[in-house]
């Protein structure tokens, strides 16, 4: 077991990735797609109003597209990854600006750092969706059921997988 799967699990990763791709294809299906979605090790969940079988098609065209080796399809450029890491550069960059013992130097290096993090915030976040949260390597992945729940008034789609 590599590191970034204990890290994030290769389960969770190997369904990130087939949650980006089955958006990135049923946007280009659906004009005006509006949904996001959350990963875990069982799936993923989709928060939209998607027809059923729209999103079957999509994730079984995702799921074969990976396996053939579309490993772009896991990267997205809307990941909440890239916010993170946007937000964390920003972070730490604003932490270094406060050890400064001059006003103007912590004013001016807040705003670089700043400047810099939103930049730097979607190449860093693809760098870490590729190499830590998701995991093009779908073999022996299958969906296995699409349903439309509800929980506390909230509608959403679950999509279940396994690993054979």
């Amino acid at each position: 077991m590599k590191a970034d799967d204990f890290l994030f699990g290769r389960r969770i990763r190997q369904n990130h990735a087939l949650e980006h791709a089955t958006i990135t294809i049923l946007s280009e299906r659906v004009p005006d797609l509006s949904v996001s979605a959350r990963s875990s090790s069982d799936g993923f969940i989709v928060f939209g109003d998607v027809d059923l079988g729209e999103l079957r098609r999509a994730s079984e065209d995702a799921l074969r597209r990976l396996q053939a080796g579309e490993a772009e399809l896991a990267i997205h450029p809307n990941c909440g990854t890239n916010l993170a890491v946007g937000v964390s550069l920003v972070t730490l960059g604003t932490l270094l600006a406060l050890m400064s013992t001059q006003v103007r130097t912590r004013v001016a290096t807040a705003a670089a750092s700043s400047l810099a993090g939103w930049v730097a915030a979607r190449p860093v976040g693809e760098y870490v969706q590729r190499h830590f949260t998701t995991l093009p390597d779908l073999q022996g992945v299958r969906v296995t059921e699409i349903a439309r729940r509800k929980f506390l008034g909230l509608t959403y789609i679950d999509v279940r997988t396994v690993q054979e």
